[in-house]
């Protein structure tokens, strides 16, 4: 119960599955909202690229290519392989493996209610 307003405080069960939920899934939800992020992920999931050829399919200056592999990679999205002087980005399945559960509740429709309003 809280205490100032005296509503009840829900403690565990849907309420709290759905924070979880929603902790692991906006960080990737606002990250992937960049269109040119988006396309790199996109292409990224074909195949692991070096940054020339996500330059060349994204035609994209490789300044702005390596920003947004930075963000990508520091948000833990993507992986970097280095090879000499050579760098490898890949998708970083493990992430994907933790937050897709999250992801198919969120977003499945079978789980979406069409229960009416009730004020």
């Amino acid at each position: 119960m809280d205490t100032t307003t005296g509503a009840r405080i829900p403690t565990g069960g849907i309420c709290e599955t759905q924070s979880v939920d929603l902790d692991r899934v906006f960080p990737l939800i606002k990250l992937l909202g960049e269109p040119n992020r988006l396309r790199i992920f996109a292409l990224l999931t074909r195949g692991e690229r070096c940054v020339c050829d996500i330059e060349s399919a994204m035609a994209m200056p490789q300044n702005l290519v390596s920003h947004h592999l930075r963000v990508l990679r520091e948000a833990d999205l993507i992986e970097v392989r280095r090879d000499g002087r050579w760098a490898y980005y890949r998708v970083n399945k493990a992430y994907w493996a933790r937050v897709y559960p999250a992801l198919c509740r969120l977003f499945d429709p079978e789980q979406m209610s069409d229960a009416p309003a009730r004020c």
